[in-house]
C-alpha cells in the first residue's frame, strides 16, 4: 500500500514537469487518480469481488476518467501516465504468448498420439475439429467484414504506445511517454525465441509434436517436460491476469481520453458483432452438426449438456469443465463412454471454435481501427492463423486475448491494438467458452453415431 501511494506521488509530481508543466492543483488531482485507481483494483475490490465484476468495474470507471479528462482538456495525462499500466498489461500479457504457444501445440499433437496407430476414429476426430473451427472463422471474418464496427473511428486519432512520440514531439518526451517506450519494453520483453515470425514458431511446433507422437513410449519424459512447462506457462498468465481489472481500467481511460466517445460507441458495435457470430456458429453445432451428423434432436442435445454449458459459461474455463462434460455426454446423452473419453479431452485441447471466431473477427476490427484495409486475400493468413492458433489455446480465462497477438503479426497489424478490444474481452470470454464446449459436445455425438455407438435415452424423461 505505501509502495503504490509512494508510485502515485511519483508520477504525479513527474506529470507536471516538462514543456508545459501543471498547476499544483492537477498535480495533485494527477496523483489521486493514480493513486485511487491503484488502491482500488489492487487492495479494495480483490476479496470483494469475482474478476469478472472487477473488470466491469475498472471498465465503466475507465470510460469516466477517459471522458472526463477529454472533456477538461487535460488527455495527455491519461496517455502518458495512466498509460503506463495499460501498456504494462499488454506487455506482461504478451510475454509468455509465443513460448506458449509453442508448449501448448506441442502438447495437444504429441497427446493425440500417433494418427496412424489411431486409425479412423483420431482422423474423424481430428477432421471434424479442423472443420468445425473453419466454419467458425468463416463465420466470424463473413460478420465483421459485413458489419465493419471498427470503420466509424478517425484513424489518425488512434495513438498506439509506439507512436507516443510523434504526437508530442520529438524535442522533449515526458517521462511517462520515455516508461512506455524506452523503460517497460527493455525490462518485460521474451528471451526465447523473440523476434521469430509467429507462423515459423508454430509449424516447428506441429512438427515437434507429431515426432514425440511418432516416438511413442520413448519420448514420454520430453512429453511431460512440455506439460509441465504448459502448466508453468500458464500460471505466469494467470498471476498476470490479477492485474487485469488496473489493465482494462488505464486502456479504457487511454482509449476514451485519445479517441473520444466515439470509441464506445464502436467498441460497443463490435461486442455485438462478436455475440451475433457466437450465436449464429452455436445454432449451426445445435440446429445442424448435432441433428444432422449425430443424428440427436436439438432439444436433447441441449437438455443433456446444459449443466456442462452453464459451467462453462460461468468458469469461462473449457478445462475446468471438462469433468462435467464427459459425464453429460456419457451419462446423459449417451455418447459412447469411449469415444468421449478419447474425444472430449481432445477437443479441450485443440478445438477451440469460439476463440478462433472471436481472435479472427477481432484482429479485423483493429486493423479497422487503424485504417488498415484488409482485402479478402489479405484475410487468408489470418483465418490459416487463427485456426492453428486455436490448438495451442489454454482452456482458462482470458488465455486467448494474449493470442492475439500471434495472428495481429501475421497480419501486419500493430500487437499495441489487443488495448483497443481488452476492455470487453473477458465478457466475450463468457460466450465463446461456450460456443468451444458446445463443439467439443456435439463432436462426441457425431464420432459416436459415425462408429454406431450413439446411444438412445433410457426412457423418455431420461434426459430431462
Amino acid at each position: 500500500m505505501i509502495g503504490c501511494a509512494l508510485l502515485a506521488l511519483f508520477l504525479g509530481i513527474a506529470s507536471g514537469t516538462g514543456e508545459e508543466a501543471a498547476t499544483p492543483l492537477w498535480v495533485a488531482v494527477h496523483t489521486l487518480v493514480i493513486g485511487g485507481a491503484l488502491g482500488l483494483f489492487l487492495f479494495v475490490l480483490p476479496g470483494r469481488m469475482s474478476l469478472p465484476a472487477q473488470i466491469f468495474v475498472a471498465m465503466i470507471a475507465g470510460v469516466l476518467t477517459g471522458w472526463l479528462f477529454f472533456s477538461l482538456g487535460n488527455e495527455a495525462f491519461i496517455d502518458e501516465y495512466v498509460g503506463i499500466f495499460g501498456r504494462l498489461f499488454v506487455l506482461l500479457l504478451t510475454l509468455v504468448i509465443i513460448p506458449l504457444i509453442f508448449v501448448s501445440i506441442v502438447c495437444g499433437v504429441s497427446g493425440i498420439g500417433d494418427v496412424t496407430k489411431l486409425g479412423r476414429l483420431g482422423g474423424k476426430t481430428v477432421a471434424y475439429y479442423l472443420g468445425t473451427t473453419s466454419v467458425a472463422v468463416l463465420v466470424g471474418l463473413m460478420m465483421i467484414n459485413v458489419l465493419k464496427p471498427g470503420s466509424g473511428l478517425d484513424p489518425d486519432q488512434v495513438l498506439d504506445p509506439g507512436a507516443l512520440e510523434s504526437g508530442y514531439g520529438e524535442a522533449f518526451r515526458s517521462l511517462g511517454v520515455r516508461i512506455q517506450e524506452d523503460f517497460l519494453p527493455t525490462i518485460i520483453q521474451n528471451p526465447i525465441m523473440a523476434g521469430q515470425s509467429p507462423l515459423v514458431v508454430i509449424f516447428f511446433a506441429l512438427l515437434l509434436g507429431a515426432a514425440l507422437a511418432a516416438v511413442g513410449e520413448q519420448a514420454q519424459s520430453a512429453r511431460n517436460v512440455f506439460q509441465g512447462l504448459d502448466k508453468a506457462l500458464i500460471q505466469i498468465i494467470m498471476w498476470v491476469m490479477v492485474l487485469a481489472p488496473l489493465g482494462v481500467f488505464a486502456l479504457m481511460a487511454r482509449a476514451i481520453a485519445t479517441l473520444g466517445i466515439e470509441y464506445i460507441l464502436s467498441l460497443a458495435f463490435y461486442f455485438v458483432s462478436v455475440l451475433i457470430a457466437l450465436g449464429l456458429h452455436w445454432c449451426l453445432l445445435v440446429l445442424l452438426v448435432v441433428p444432422l451428423l449425430g443424428g440427436v434432436s436439438p432439444r436433447r442435445f441441449l437438455t443433456s449438456m446444459a449443466p456442462a454449458m452453464q459451467l462453462a459459461f460461468s468458469t469461462s474455463s473449457s478445462a475446468a469443465t471438462l469433468p462435467v462434460t464427459i459425464e453429460c455426454a456419457t451419462k446423459r446423452l449417451k455418447a459412447n463412454e469411449n469415444v468421449s473419453n478419447f474425444v472430449l479431452p481432445i477437443g479441450a485441447t485443440i478445438n477451440m471454435d469460439g476463440t478462433a471466431l472471436y481472435t479472427s473477427m477481432a484482429a479485423i476490427f483493429i486493423a479497422e481501427v487503424y485504417g488498415i484495409n484488409l482485402t479478402l486475400v489479405q484475410q487468408i493468413p489470418i483465418f490459416l492463423t487463427a485456426i492453428v492458433v486455436s490448438v495451442g489455446t489454454a482452456g482458462i480465462p482470458g488465455a486467448s486475448i494474449g493470442l492475439l497477438s500471434i495472428i495481429l503479426a501475421s497480419a501486419g497489424i500493430p500487437i499495441e491494438g489487443i488495448g483497443i478490444v481488452v476492455g470487453v474481452d473477458r465478457f466475450l470470454d463468457m460466450t465463446r467458452t461456450l460456443v468451444n464446449v458446445t463443439g467439443d459436445s456435439a463432436g462426441a455425438a457425431v464420432i459416436s453415431r459415425s462408429e454406431g455407438l450413439m446411444g438412445e435415452p433410457e426412457a423418455a424423461g431420461a434426459v430431462e
